[in-house]
């Protein structure tokens, strides 16, 4: 599961990072899922991103990890 925010403002981190681990994880054959907070910066503030950023990682839980 990977999370960014869209504005992240951290120049150690820029979006097309993640998209770019996202697709050597999907072109390797692995399991994974991207999720873009629209106008998030480093830290998610906004409460609707937040509740989003959860229910987007308990669906990752229950599908991958669930009954293993």
């Amino acid at each position: 599961m990977l999370i960014h925010g869209e504005a992240d403002n951290n120049p150690g981190t820029f979006t097309l990072q993640t998209e770019r681990y996202f697709q050597a994880i999907k072109g390797l054959g692995g399991q994974a899922r991207m999720v873009i907070l629209p106008k998030e910066s480093h830290g998610y503030a906004a409460k609707e991103n937040i509740l989003h950023t959860l229910w987007e990682q308990e669906q990752f839980l229950d599908k991958y990890l669930k009954g293993k």
